[in-house]
């Protein structure tokens, strides 16, 4: 085992130096091959000696010829190994160097065992950011200790690799050369590998370590993975079909009893293998094609259950760095497989995918893969690429969702389903990870995840209005909230085109049933409630205080007009999911209350108070725009709170926009309190022929279709 120190401190030349000499002695023995039977031999045969004393000398001679040339052989092999040592360890070194460079430019510091620390100045330590400062230079620290690390195990695994060939090429007879050295090089050491690997259970100790050492020392070299994977054979399986033999064999080796860390090695350095061999076209598309195939055939002898599609994926799991586009096409092929198959869960993959989801779902490890690549997750997801989106979210056979409820949260946040929803969530939007960024146009691919997602979970029938799975949706209620422009558009307008800014082609009743979806879990409510609210006070806002004042007619502006409409729609339609969900869940006494006082509890949230003067006549004072929308969105969730109260049964759902109005009231109230800002008197949404009474009577059959269009067209209730 190479140190940090040695490896720091080292002086390389001298196994350069070492190299030359064997090399001019290979040259001068090469030089001498035959000149014994050329030179010696038929010189006294010229002059006539004959006889039995004549002929032993000359098969002497002879034999010493072939040690020549064995010699030759034998010399050659050593200069090469001591070549290959030299760059290796030169790699090393400068992988080390480049390393401790960059630390010193990072400002940390490294001690002489390779130790990596740092300590924040003193004028940051107080300062606001300090927090990030420290995480930043922690993150900083733990990269710079990898790589000297990495360093460090490469040259640990050339001089390992060195004295293995050494050893073997010279040989272990103390009379004759090795009449076949191998050399060294990634080839050769690929073909020893190979014939090691062939040896599967039976391999001794130390076959087993210069095993290791040769996968050590090559992993990551594309000649080697590249000649050891077209050279594989297992019981009559060549190519993608023995590797995964051998990947399942060598992997029960690794939680076996017997050398179970030396098979572990080898198992970590076949994953960084195959890491190698598909990176960059490695082994082409007909060897990848053919790894699929291998992949999706059944496991012997148990009638369809496959068990090397999780072999495979377990292994890329295990220590390797894929290519990202090898990843995606895997997980690709995975779903396509299942996607074809009549055999679902347990019957497809095994018990064990319900008795231990995060380890036994074939495509868990590639979604930890993809985690955190944006650009990977999205082109994964992206349905003008693949049918990966609709298959996750409504065709995929997922752990039962009453075994997904009991996991701890740890377990189930590195499930599949979990990882899938945070994928989902992150592909779609642009909040941010603290969910903070305003709503924004999206790039395409988003767009396309988004509306694929409405349209998938919304289904074709009021049958599909419950069909987002528990795990999705808060995910997908807070997806809604970031398309709250659209969401707004596409329930207020009925839209015939594509809605801006982002351009989703969903019909109002798909997004109204996926709205209800979200609401099998009552705490997601408030998300989208909030979002929608928020629009409105944001469009509310844009209103200037000549738009509340009557045209000739003694109308309101238009566009003022159209905005109080649409806004009537789109919180009906969301009072009639409101309804929806808390009739549906009123089976059990007094179910339906405890539901719709769930979602109260956390729409209602805690209003600020609101100043005296918000709703007196005769303001001056200009409120900043900012404090203006959001004291709207108080004032508009106060008032849809106080009427949301109002009990819910069986004869509210019967004649919903009758015995409901919770939207209604909100509207309401913030257009008359959008008025006040601009000193209107809050009275005159009383009087008959204002501009704010004519706003809330118009507005009024626009919240009453939308609630019962919804209510009807969405849900498909009488």
């Amino acid at each position: 085992m190479v140190s940090f120190k040695e490896l720091h401190e080292a002086e390389f030349s001298a196994v350069s130096d070492a190299a030359e000499a064997w090399a001019g002695v290979a040259k001068a023995l090469t030089a001498l091959d035959g000149r014994v039977t050329k030179d010696l031999t038929s010189t006294p045969q010229r002059a006539g000696w004959k006889g039995a004393a004549a002929d032993e000398a000359t098969k002497v001679m002879q034999g010493i010829d072939g040690d020549f040339k064995q010699a030759s052989a034998v010399a050659t092999a050593l200069a090469a190994i001591m070549k290959t040592a030299a760059e290796d360890f030169a790699a090393a070194r400068r992988d080390l160097d480049t390393a401790l460079h960059d630390a010193q430019t990072q400002d940390l510091t490294v001690s002489a065992d390779g130790t990596v620390s740092w300590t924040l100045p003193k004028e940051a330590r107080n300062d606001p950011d300090s927090e990030v400062l420290a995480r930043d230079m922690a993150a900083k620290s733990k990269a710079i200790s990898e790589r000297l690390a990495k360093a460090v195990e490469k040259a640990t695994a050339a001089d390992q690799r060195a004295t293995l060939h050494l050893q073997s090429d010279i040989g272990t007879s103390n009379t004759a050369f090795n009449p076949t050295p191998g050399g060294t090089g990634p080839i050769a050491d690929a073909k020893r590998a190979t014939d090691l690997m062939s040896k599967a259970g039976s391999l001794t100790g130390d076959q087993l370590k210069e095993l290791q050492t040769l996968l050590a020392a090559n992993a990551e070299n594309k000649d080697f993975a590249t000649t050891l994977l077209s050279g594989l054979n297992y019981g009559g399986k060549k190519g993608p079909g023995a590797f995964l033999e051998y990947t399942k064999i060598y992997g029960d080796f690794a939680h076996g009893k017997h050398n179970a860390q030396g098979y572990q090695d080898v198992y970590g350095n076949l994953s960084m293998l195959l890491a190698t061999a598909t990176r960059d076209g490695g082994m082409g598309k007909d060897w990848e094609a053919d790894l699929f195939a291998a992949a999706r055939r059944p496991s012997a002898g148990a009638v369809g259950m496959n068990d090397n599609y999780p072999a495979l994926t377990a292994l890329m799991a295990a220590k390797g760095t894929f290519d990202k586009g090898f990843v995606r096409r895997v997980g690709t092929d995975l779903l396509d497989y299942e996607a074809s198959t009549k055999l679902k869960g347990d019957d497809l993959w095994g018990p064990q995918f319900s008795y231990d989801p995060r380890n036994a779902d074939p495509l868990a490890p590639l979604l930890r893969m993809m985690k955190g690549d944006r650009e990977t997750v999205q082109a994964f997801l992206d349905p003008s690429e693949n049918k990966n989106l609709v298959h996750l979210l409504k065709d995929r056979d997922w752990l039962d969702q009453d075994q997904e409820r009991k996991l701890p949260a740890d377990v189930l946040g590195d499930t599949a389903h979990k990882l899938f929803a945070d994928m989902l969530e992150d592909s779609a939007t642009s909040h941010g990870p603290d969910r903070n960024q305003h709503p924004a146009p999206h790039d395409p691919v988003s767009q396309r995840i988004m509306d694929e997602t409405v349209k998938t979970l919304g289904g074709t029938t009021p049958d599909d209005r419950t069909s987002v799975a528990a795990i999705l949706r808060k995910p997908v209620a807070r997806m809604l909230a970031d398309y709250a422009p659209d969401m707004y558009q596409i329930l207020g307008n009925s839209l015939q085109t594509p809605s801006e800014p982002n351009g989703l082609t969903a019909k109002p009743e798909q997004l109204l049933r996926m709205v209800r979806g979200t609401l099998e879990d009552p705490d997601t409510f408030q998300i989208m409630h909030k979002a929608q609210t928020e629009e409105i006070a944001r469009r509310l806002d844009a209103f200037r205080p000549e738009d509340f004042k009557p045209d000739a007619t003694g109308r309101p502006d238009h566009v003022l007009s159209a905005f109080s409409e649409q806004s009537a729609k789109v919180l009906g339609g969301l009072d009639a999911a409101f309804v929806n969900a808390a009739t549906d869940h009123g089976d059990a006494e007094k179910a339906s209350i405890d539901w719709q006082q769930r979602m109260l509890y956390h729409a209602i949230g805690t209003p600020v108070n609101l100043a005296p003067d918000f709703l007196m006549p005769g303001v001056s004072k200009v409120i900043p725009l900012g404090d203006a929308a959001q004291r709207l969105v108080d004032v508009g969730t106060a008032a849809w709170a106080e009427q949301a109260k109002a009990p819910i049964d069986s004869a509210t759902s019967a004649s919903v926009s009758d015995r409901y109005s919770a939207g209604r009231s909100e509207l309401d109230a913030m257009l008359v309190g959008k008025a006040s800002q601009y000193g209107i008197d809050p009275k005159d949404a009383a009087r008959a022929g204002t501009v704010t009474n004519h706003l809330l009577l118009d507005a009024g059959p626009f919240y009453d279709n939308g609630i019962n269009t919804a209510y009807h067209a969405a849900f498909g209730k009488g």
